[in-house]
């Protein structure tokens, strides 16, 4: 059964059950009663089904139910908020209506004798597809590249990259894409800061209030410094020009990480090198108006011996946030971890607790929220001393690890797991992606993992295969199908020339829901790359990738809707 297969058969359901009440109602009406009553309205308008469940504006709808009336008259037809002014056909039970422009995902309402029927459901599908004919995002001159996006909280998305646009030096720009794929704000992307040097890195969070909050590294000041800035659902600043310095300590900060500290403003963390030694983590938090919280320049996380690098982290639900580092402080790469409060105090151990300090090195750790308050983290591991494997801990909110010490195997396969994602699978445990290379022999390909909360593989063990075909399949990210599963997107040398952009969809039980090896996003000529993707809340996802198919010299960024049932 398709996943609107269960709803249609609600709707049916509700519809049998309405008709009996109905008639239950008209039966048993009480007589002589003095009180008012409304203007008389249908007895029953209900929707008992529409199909397509996913469609594109201008598209028909075939809508099914009872009591619509025999004919249209004042009767009146909402589909996606708006409403229908294209009706070819209307009976009491059946009527033919055209998607509007500017309809969205959502309900499809029927109103008679001011009475809204049961609503029906909707996907309005990107307008543009064909996999060559994808959303520009920005066509700047020189180049666009490194985007990264997230949620408008309206089924759209916002995205943020670096661009060479002023042919001089790296900025900050950001757009808006709704829904159905239609750009919201200035063509090419509002500026979010254009200081002197380059800004680059651009990373954000939703500041829930339909905008974002966008941090990045920023040399305006000789050295590189973490600044952040706020832009709202319309597209405008909403803090300094340029954005408000979150870190201008000496010497280097970099890779800025952050998250939403749930009222509305951010924690980030980077790794530090105000020691002159050492890169060390700090973090600081800034709120709603763009104002820091905690010690001037950032707290310290940990500064012990060694050097610490790529910091991660995610929301401990309570203001404040877990942050997963590697750490070098025993001659070899480890991986720590630290909790931090919402004013700013480390919870855990000074300098962390150890994740994993098995033989050899670990590196690259990520993480998600248990949704328990505490973390999964999952990293790339050499402690076998001849391949490359995947690893991954629990880490409870008092700092306890909860699976095996030195965390549990996700795939121990004769091979060399190189880039991979991790995303929360809904019940307390994750999905796991990664690029795999020369398991087949030759090539990098696509495998995925689930593992539950008590640390139990899911799936076949050292994963199940995602895209297997000729040529190499590298960089995959992942997000949450809402359905327990996960929808993966990956860049794709399926032709062996240039890069394309590929995506696939995986059940919670790990069966592969669309074409095999993959459904094409984007194959224009050149190469498209780097792609990053969110859930678009229905089911599907938003992706965004660089793109050269104007210029093999320089990178535009574009983007592509695509629905719960693989159809762009």
């Amino acid at each position: 059964m398709g996943i609107f297969g269960h709803t249609q058969f609600s709707f049916v359901m509700f519809v049998v059950f309405a008709l009996a009440a109905s008639m239950t109602l008209q039966g048993c009406g009480s007589s002589g009663s003095a009180g008012a009553t409304g203007p008389a309205g249908p007895a029953s308008l209900i929707i008992a089904s529409v199909n397509p469940t996913e469609v594109k504006e201008g598209e028909q709808l075939r809508i099914t139910g009872v009591g619509f009336g025999s004919t249209q008259g004042t009767s009146s037809i909402t589909i996606g908020g708006v409403p229908a002014t294209t009706i070819s056909s209307w009976s009491d039970s059946v009527i033919f209506a055209t998607v509007p422009a500017g309809a969205a995902t959502g309900t499809v309402v029927v109103a008679r004798s001011g009475v809204n029927s049961s609503p029906g459901y909707i996907v309005v599908l990107w307008a543009k597809e064909n996999t060559t004919n994808n959303v520009a995002i920005s066509t700047a001159a020189f180049d666009q590249s490194g985007p990264q996006l997230i949620s408008d909280g309206s089924g759209g998305a916002i995205i943020a990259w670096q661009d060479l646009r002023s042919g001089t030096n790296y900025d900050i720009y950001a757009q808006r894409v709704s829904s159905v794929g239609e750009i919201q704000w200035a063509a090419d992307g509002v500026t979010i800061a254009t200081a002197a040097f380059d800004q680059t890195g651009p990373q954000l969070i939703s500041d829930n209030s339909g905008g974002a909050i966008i941090a990045w590294i920023d040399e305006r000041n000789g050295t590189r410094d973490i600044y952040a800035q706020r832009v709202n659902s319309a597209g405008t600043v909403q803090w300094t020009t340029d954005g408000v310095a979150i870190s201008t300590a000496v010497n280097d900060q970099y890779n800025p990480q952050l998250v939403s500290d749930g009222s509305g403003g951010a924690i980030i963390a980077w790794q530090d090198y105000r020691s002159g030694t050492n890169y060390d983590i700090y973090a600081q938090r800034v709120n709603s108006a763009g104002v820091v919280q905690w010690t001037a320049n950032g707290v310290a996380i940990s500064t012990t011996t060694g050097w610490k690098l790529s910091p991660q982290l995610v929301s401990d639900g309570s203001g404040g946030a877990i942050i997963t580092w590697q750490d070098s402080r025993s001659g070899n790469d480890d991986i720590y971890a630290q909790r931090v409060n919402s004013a700013g105090a480390v919870q855990w151990t000074a300098d962390g607790i150890a994740i994993c300090a098995a033989a050899n090195n670990q590196d690259g750790p990520l993480l998600i929220s248990d949704n328990s308050g505490g973390a999964i983290i999952v990293w790339s591991d050499g402690r076998s001393g001849t391949n490359r494997a995947l690893y991954a801990q629990r880490v409870n909110s008092v700092g306890a690890v909860q699976w095996t010490p030195g965390g549990i195997a996700v795939s121990t396969a004769a091979a060399y797991p190189g880039d991979f994602k991790i995303v929360y699978d809904g019940s307390g445990g994750a999905i796991i992606a990664w690029d795999d290379l020369y398991r087949s022999g030759t090539n990098y390909d696509i495998y995925a993992q689930r593992v539950n909360s008590a640390g139990a593989a899911q799936w076949t063990a050292d994963g199940i295969a995602i895209s297997v075909t000729a040529n190499d399949k590298v960089l995959p990210q992942l997000t949450s199908d809402g359905s327990g599963g996960a929808i993966i997107t990956w860049a794709d040398g399926e032709g062996g020339v240039s890069a394309d952009i590929y995506a696939q969809r995986v059940s919670s039980a790990g069966a592969v829901q669309w074409t095999a090896n993959g459904v094409a996003i984007a194959t224009a000529t050149n190469d498209q790359y780097f792609p990053q993707l969110i859930s678009d809340g229905s089911g599907g996802a938003i992706i965004t990738w660089m793109d050269s198919r104007n210029d093999i010299n320089y990178y535009d960024i574009y983007a592509q809707g695509i629905s719960a049932s693989g159809r762009q």
